[in-house]
């Protein structure tokens, strides 16, 4: 796994985690626009987009980290792509 995927994996499981595109985009401080370029690939993600968004997975109960597990296995796109 290269690491601009890895990047894009645990943005999407933070994704998973926040609930939709507008929370994450909060959480992270960046504009969702921005958000669904990296989801998708567009652009490279940031290194420090990518630890504002392991913190996020980190810091996460375990209720969230269930929850986003099952949203995962169920559809791994990002949730604007459904």
């Amino acid at each position: 796994m290269s690491s601009r995927e890895a990047y894009r994996n645990t943005l999407t499981y933070a994704l998973a985690i926040a609930g939709d595109e507008v929370k994450l985009a909060a959480l992270l401080k960046i504009r969702v626009p921005q958000l669904m370029n990296w989801l998708h690939g567009v652009d490279d993600i940031p290194d420090r987009v990518f630890l504002a968004a392991v913190d996020v997975v980190v810091g996460s109960p375990p209720e969230a980290i269930a929850r986003s597990r099952e949203l995962l296995v169920k559809s791994p796109k990002p949730m604007s792509s459904r």
